[in-house]
């Protein structure tokens, strides 16, 4: 097997960042075969003419669309973001977590429940019952779609900044 073949589908089926120890590992290459190999993957995918990038994100390697084509491809993943409003209710979420479920509703509206369902089918958060209401909880699954390792760096991103007027992403 192509050694580049293989990262490049490993790459491809991950759902997730992939470590190059990793790749390494579970593919039964070198570490060095696969930094080789992946930097000659970024390279031909810096191409005018190819769709995809290889990115850094949370520790280790994703393919993605390149930024430029995002808004055009974005039809054949209509399910891939997340609207503004269900945005906002998971930085409540995050800011607090864990957090009660009432508490979501009380900052965010009778509307937060159909953002807490859809974040909940996404594997985004999770929900324990307590009593009359649900604690809800971040999962590893949001750290790593937003490409960080903690739920503290992903507060830091929720933290208003100088370059967005002091606004942050919430």
């Amino acid at each position: 097997m192509i050694p580049k073949a293989l990262v490049e589908a490993a790459l491809f089926l991950s759902d997730r960042p992939l470590s190059v120890a990793e790749l390494a590992q579970k593919l039964g290459l070198e570490e060095h075969v696969v930094l080789r190999v992946l930097a000659r993957l970024a390279d031909e995918l810096e191409e005018p003419e190819r769709g995809l990038e290889l990115a850094q994100e949370g520790g280790g390697y994703v393919l993605r669309v390149k930024a430029e084509l995002v808004e055009r491809v974005r039809v054949f993943a209509p399910d891939q973001d997340l609207s503004e409003q269900t945005l906002r209710t998971l930085a409540v979420i995050v800011a607090k977590a864990p957090v009660a479920q009432a508490e979501v509703v009380k900052l965010r509206g009778q509307r937060a429940y159909g953002h807490i369902k859809e974040l909940l089918s996404r594997g985004f958060i999770r929900a324990e019952d307590r009593g009359t209401t649900k604690i809800l909880d971040v999962t590893e699954e949001l750290l790593r779609y937003f490409g960080v390792g903690s739920l503290g760096e992903l507060r830091a991103l929720l933290q208003p900044s100088p370059i967005d007027g002091g606004r942050g992403i919430g």
